[in-house]
């Protein structure tokens, strides 16, 4: 990756690489939101908490570029307009090491030691879940885009505000392609499926929702093998013999890219065939076809933006993060990109510096002009995103087409069923 284009960022960001991070004072709410709004002009600052090593560093990584992404583009503008006065934004992020207990701690950490204005949210659902409760502690707003499980938005936090559509409209939306090519003729109905989800929230969520299009229409869809796993697994031919022998026609898994990797390459040394496969948003992404080569081929993602998107705003974020980083950006690149621009507006429109006046800002906040599908992201009281899936089916030479929804811009029709390999 071609890091020296985003050196400037170095200037105004300073990026703290904090493997083994202290324990946070637990100060009190007040506190922290009121240091905050009394900021003196000058720098303000943000924080984040990423999986920079670890099981997720990967994505970790990914988020983080992101994030610096939109904040070089402010800085380089002059700086984030807050009340009519232009600030330089001073990014700080901590490596949390992929586990939950530190990540919150580090959170806390930006808040109480660091004094940040406000928090960009980490990767992954389980991750964000271990933060999820700082914001509403100490009134600083966060705005993540790295956890999609449901269950994050019914906790009754005020001070968290997702970019993710939740896994269950992921599910949902898997299940309404099924059912159209099922209407075409080309799966058989009802659909038999062997199903495999991670033991988590974003798991369930998945689950959830497969299993609800089948009871809602059983002449669709039969669900002949319903199989949890643990999340970061190294061996999943137990699980994959199971698949086997249920003889499905469709095998659905709910996978992060680490076990996507690792249970596909499995798959396929088994030799295991359907006639449709996803591993829920997992498939297109680079590091994945990077390691399965054609073994990736057919698989069909729903996805929170994908570089098949033709509008002008998509394609000029690919093209200036090839720039930066010398690849192309799969979503978590897009999506932490945005989760950033989000809350940089939340603040402009605030015009002020003060937790609760960014957090009401980001709850009536209508960000259009983004790059996810539909152009707009809000919320709902509970901080849920009001955003869209998307559908795309990997092809040979690392390509990828856009399949869901019929007649969104840039729509091709899918290969069903997958061929055999």
């Amino acid at each position: 990756m071609n890091m020296r284009k985003l050196s400037a960022v170095a200037v105004v960001a300073a990026v703290v690489i904090a493997a083994c991070g202290g324990t946070a004072s637990t100060g009190g709410a007040p506190s922290a939101s009121t240091a905050a709004a009394t900021v003196a002009p000058g720098p303000i600052k943000i924080g984040a908490v990423l999986p920079l090593t670890g099981s997720f560093s990967a994505s970790g990584t990914y988020f983080k570029q992101g994030y610096e992404l939109a904040t070089k583009e402010i800085n380089d503008a002059g700086g984030l307009d807050v009340g009519g006065s232009k600030h330089q934004i001073t990014l700080s992020i901590l490596d949390d090491g992929s586990n939950g207990t530190k990540s919150r701690s580090l959170v806390e950490q930006l808040v109480t030691q660091d004094k940040v204005t406000a928090l960009l949210g980490g990767y992954d659902t389980g991750l964000v879940e271990a933060q999820q409760a700082v914001p509403d502690q100490y009134k600083i707003p966060m705005v993540e885009g790295g956890g999609a499980a449901s269950a994050i938005f019914t906790r009754g936090n005020k001070y968290l505000f997702g970019t993710l559509a939740t896994i269950d409209d992921l599910g949902k939306n898997t299940m309404d392609f099924l059912k159209y090519w099922i209407d075409q003729g080309k799966l058989p109905k009802p659909l038999t499926i062997a199903l495999v989800w991670e033991n988590t929230d974003h798991g369930k969520d998945y689950q959830g929702a497969v299993n609800l299009a089948a009871k809602n229409t059983p002449d669709y869809f039969k669900v002949v093998l319903d199989q949890g796993f643990e999340l970061n697994g190294s061996d999943f031919t137990s699980l994959l013999t199971q698949v086997k022998a249920a003889n499905a026609a469709a095998f659905l898994s709910d996978a992060h890219l680490p076990d996507y990797i690792t249970m596909h390459r499995q798959y396929t040394q088994l030799g295991l065939t359907h006639k449709f496969v996803s591993y829920g948003a997992r498939g297109p992404d680079q590091k994945g076809r990077d390691a399965l080569a054609a073994a990736a081929d057919y698989l069909v993602a729903g996805l929170w933006w994908t570089p098949a998107q033709p509008d002008k705003g998509s394609q000029d974020f690919t093209a200036k993060w090839k720039a930066a980083y010398n690849v192309t950006p799969d979503w978590f690149q897009a999506l932490s990109y945005e989760t950033a621009r989000v809350l940089y507006a939340g603040m402009t429109k605030a015009g002020s510096l003060d937790g609760t006046k960014i957090r009401d800002a980001l709850a009536s906040l209508d960000f259009s002009g983004s790059i996810v599908p539909g152009g707009h992201i809000s919320f709902d009281p509970t901080g849920k995103p009001k955003t869209q899936i998307v559908m795309t089916q990997n092809l040979p030479g690392n390509k990828v087409s856009l399949v869901w929804p019929k007649g969104v811009a840039g729509y091709s029709d899918a290969i069903m069923p997958l061929p055999s390999k």
